[in-house]
């Protein structure tokens, strides 16, 4: 818009699912602090995704190349990855931001939810029945966001994450199961979200980054 400040956000996802829920979440949730909390308006533009994943898209090198290419054309970049991966996720995060020392690329933000993206997405109970077609109340576990953070390992734990998604959901990725991801991250409540530990840390990272950058 014209006189705002833009802000281009990207983003490296550990694995392709990933992608529609926390893409649509970033723009979100940096549109709200802005309006907060920004001296003069900003225009926050899409997530803009690396064309390499964390696992299963070629090596820690390419990886990282490819995200500091990403890093180049943005203000702050995004570096997700699952709990037990977050050792990969905080390093590129570390190698991207002594690899922008003395330049104008992104700031970078590791985003590392407990347990895996889904503790995230099914946070808010009501967000999760109104935007699955066909979600029923009984698939749904959890007492409390904080429950979604528990820890629970096994994949045959009745509230392990994952399956409680696949169960409201369905499995895979596109076509209308992306489009339920981004319909649940435009509409999850982002207060309840914020009662989870990770994403606490990360909002607070995030703000940190938007200072550095000096958007806040």
């Amino acid at each position: 818009m014209k006189g705002h400040r833009p802000l281009y956000p990207g983003l490296v996802v550990e694995g392709v699912s990933d992608a529609p829920f926390l893409g649509t979440l970033i723009t979100r949730q940096l549109d709200e602090l802005l309006l907060a909390r920004a001296p003069g308006p900003v225009a926050v533009h899409p997530c803009e995704l690396s064309d390499r994943m964390i696992t299963g898209s070629g090596t820690a090198e390419e990886v990282a190349e490819a995200a500091w290419e990403l890093a180049r054309e943005c203000h702050l970049i995004f570096v997700h990855s699952d709990e037990k991966e977050r050792g990969t996720a905080e390093k590129l995060t570390a190698q991207l931001r002594e690899r922008a020392r003395g330049t104008k690329s992104a700031e970078p933000v590791a985003l590392v939810p407990v347990r895996m993206t889904e503790s995230w997405m099914l946070a808010d109970r009501e967000a999760v029945l109104r935007s699955i077609a066909g979600a029923k109340p009984a698939a749904y576990p959890y007492k409390s966001p904080a429950a979604v953070e528990k820890a629970h390992n096994s994949p045959e734990h009745p509230a392990y994450a994952k399956r409680v998604w696949q169960t409201i959901a369905g499995t895979g990725h596109g076509g209308v199961l992306d489009d339920s991801m981004e319909l649940l991250a435009r509409h999850i409540d982002l207060e309840l979200l914020s009662q989870l530990p990770s994403y606490q840390r990360w909002l607070a990272d995030t703000e940190d980054a938007l200072i550095t950058k000096g958007f806040l």
